[in-house]
């Protein structure tokens, strides 16, 4: 079929210059003509198959409805810590890694003009216990606010919740 010879759409009167390139549209039609004729019931007809324009879109959402005063006093004292924990602990992690980043950058440009020499090797091993000690101390201090509040699968949500947004 020619660009000019596509069918009109339903909606339409005229030929919409974007349903022209459809390739998907005759196998959709070609495969509900199929489902329809294999039905278990005879007297039952398919619906017509939807075209892009007309499959019905989800809702719009409503982040202000949905994270309201209420939805958040519902959720307990456990949730509340866990998402402000969870929160800190991004922003935290996020202002290391740009120091870190930064630090590292002007090493490297240091040692490209040779104005230090760096030990890369005590660098990597003061790096493996200073991250052994942190993992400790962080499980440490998720471990004592999960036992210490009144329910530990409610603030391990709200970490994930903080962690994610």
């Amino acid at each position: 079929m020619a660009d000019n010879d596509a069918p009109p759409c339903a909606a339409h009167t005229m030929t919409h210059p974007r349903h022209r390139s459809m390739p998907f549209a005759p196998r959709f039609a070609a495969l509900a003509g199929a489902l329809a004729s294999a039905g278990t019931r005879a007297d039952t007809a398919a619906p017509p198959p939807l075209g892009p324009d007309f499959a019905a879109a989800p809702p719009p959402v409503d982040a202000g409805g949905l994270f309201n005063e209420a939805f958040f006093l519902k959720l307990g004292f456990s949730f509340m810590v866990g998402l402000a924990v969870g929160f800190a602990l991004k922003l935290t992690f996020k202002v290391l890694l740009v120091l870190i980043g930064v630090i590292l950058v002007a090493l490297f440009a240091l040692q490209y003009w040779d104005l230090v020499d760096v030990n890369w090797t005590g660098v990597e091993a003061h790096y493996d216990t200073g991250a052994d000690w942190l993992s400790i101390q962080l499980s440490a201090l998720l471990d004592f606010m999960g036992q210490n509040l009144s329910s530990g699968a409610s603030f391990l949500a709200g970490l994930a919740v903080g962690l994610k947004i």
